[in-house]
């Protein structure tokens, strides 16, 4: 039962969105063919896309980098009139609201960026989309906004040597003229351009790897493929098994993790993750970082936030997650410590006078940052400590089974957590997205003469600019000698609370948050 609608202030912020969508369209699929040189950075490349008339004319807008050379838009067979300037291309389809329309783009030219082409670590050419946030336009005419998500599919040719990993599973190779090999890839669910990817080089593939239901596979350099089958990869099967076990079926019908040339430690693209070659190279790679992007698969892939703001729905999910992975297979010190860490680098951050939610950065790289990773895990965190572990795990299933192959905002997490949960959530995600900053807690115990009777007070310290926080904060006192403990949990309100408690015979220790339950800092002093 959802308890209370949620404000219009709340939603003014939890569900906002900015104007970059564009409303009168929605693309359902894309089919690329896509030529690669054996040598060069030219590619050539034919690009049909489909799409549905939701306001207007029909008219079609894509991006797409001014530095490729369209060459025909054709539409029922007949080239029809289209405006490339910039990175927008203006495609003049006609048809009325309702419509399905279908346009080809044929095009031509050397990717600024997007498409890396170019030597690998070990040596050969290697070529790897790397689209994250919005460099699909650089190879790609695309809606390139998380909030048009479509299908995919892939013709890539590329030289007989060469194997090509996509989006999708692989439905045919066919051996051409010259030495080259066409690979057809398709994907019939709905992706964000941003996970559109191909890979292409020397590659060695590893066998099927023991991943249950779900097929899974290792591309990697030659050099690399034995340091990746007993490091990081080791319990891929495991992973996903688990994943699946508290969330749901994994969104898609193969899993590829493939050595490339991203410039990120990792790239969740969907069903092919890319992990940076300097990881294997150096052999330097985590296994975190494998759970980290496989959780991607279903956060930030099949659940996409349907604008760049509301990122830590991707990659505070998957933060937690790698953390939350090594709780759930009894390695709890390993959790513990990777909890630990996140905390550290919040609060050592240079993000900690703005919000999670913070709709004045308008470059979605600017959102990468410790607000949206070890924040927002600590969010998830305090959201499982508030409605308890059965309603947490409920509440995630129930957001994926109804955001799958669609988008969200924070504001759609909310009311699903509030339906599961039975309990008002708007306070604690406001002040914890809303809000900049994190408690800063000075806590006193004071004895009352020689009695054990004493009061404790906490009183909260950060800048005002930041607010204050309601917050459950558990102290323990100790007493070394006889090891004597007494807990006393304080469900803040306000700024400043006390309360009356009686403490352990010979007590010389304050213990504050001993659980790690909360995001804060604290000072803590007798009195």
């Amino acid at each position: 039962m959802l308890l209370t609608l949620l404000t219009v202030q709340a939603l003014s912020v939890l569900g906002r969105v900015d104007d970059s969508i564009r409303p009168q369209q929605d693309v359902l699929d894309y089919r690329f063919a896509v030529v690669l040189s054996d040598h060069g950075s030219d590619i050539r490349a034919r690009a049909s896309v489909r799409f549905h008339v939701v306001a207007g004319d029909g008219g079609l807008v894509l991006d797409l980098d001014g530095a490729l050379r369209v060459e025909h838009v054709i539409a029922d067979g007949v080239g029809i009139p289209f405006i490339h300037e910039g990175d927008s291309l203006q495609i003049a389809s006609r048809g009325t609201v309702g419509d399905t329309l279908e346009v080809e783009i044929l095009y031509a030219g050397s990717p600024r960026d997007g498409l890396l082409i170019g030597p690998t670590a070990r040596g050969g050419l290697g070529v790897f989309a790397d689209n994250w946030p919005e460099r699909a336009r650089h190879w790609l005419p695309v809606n390139d906004h998380p909030s048009d998500k479509a299908a995919v599919a892939w013709e890539v040719e590329a030289p007989a040597g060469w194997r090509v990993v996509a989006n999708g599973v692989l439905r045919d190779t066919t051996a051409g003229a010259a030495g080259r090999v066409r690979w057809v890839y398709e994907e019939p669910r709905p992706l964000p351009t941003y996970t559109f990817v191909i890979g292409a080089g020397v590659l060695a593939v590893g066998p099927p790897l023991d991943a249950g239901a779900v097929p899974q596979r290792l591309w990697t350099y030659p050099e690399d493929s034995i340091f990746a089958v007993t490091g990081p990869f080791r319990r891929v099967g495991n992973i996903v098994t688990v994943l699946e076990d508290v969330i749901g079926p994994f969104p898609y019908d193969k899993l590829a993790h493939v050595q490339s040339r991203t410039r990120f430690g990792g790239m969740e693209n969907a069903g092919a993750i890319f992990y940076t070659e300097r990881g294997f190279v150096q052999r330097t790679m985590s296994e975190r970082l494998v759970v980290h992007e496989t959780a991607h698969q279903w956060f930030g892939d099949a659940v996409t936030p349907r604008d760049w703001h509301h990122l830590w729905l991707s990659e505070g999910f998957a933060t937690y997650f790698d953390a939350l992975f090594y709780e759930i297979v009894g390695e709890h010190r390993t959790f513990r410590a990777s909890m630990q860490r996140k905390r550290e680098r919040y609060l050592a951050s240079d993000v900690l006078e703005r919000p999670i939610l913070d709709f004045e950065v308008t470059n979605p790289l600017e959102l990468l940052s410790p607000n949206t990773y070890q924040k927002a895990a600590w969010v998830l965190h305090m959201l499982r400590r508030e409605v308890g572990d059965s309603a947490f795990g409920a509440g995630l299933r129930a957001y994926y089974e109804q955001y799958r192959d669609s988008t969200a905002v924070s504001a759609d997490f909310v009311a699903v957590m509030e339906a599961i949960s039975g309990k008002d959530l708007e306070s604690f995600f406001m002040q914890w997205l809303a809000q900049p900053g994190y408690p800063q807690l000075e806590v006193t115990v004071e004895r009352f003469g020689r009695s054990r009777r004493g009061r404790m007070r906490l009183v909260q310290k950060q800048p005002e600019a930041w607010g204050s926080f309601a917050v459950p904060v558990r102290v323990d006192l100790l007493a070394t000698a006889s090891r004597q403990r007494t807990s006393s949990t304080l469900h803040m309100r306000s700024r400043d609370a006390s309360l009356e408690i009686t403490l352990p015979e010979g007590a010389d220790s304050i213990l504050v948050d001993p659980a790690g339950d909360v995001l804060l800092s604290a000072q803590a002093r007798w009195k």
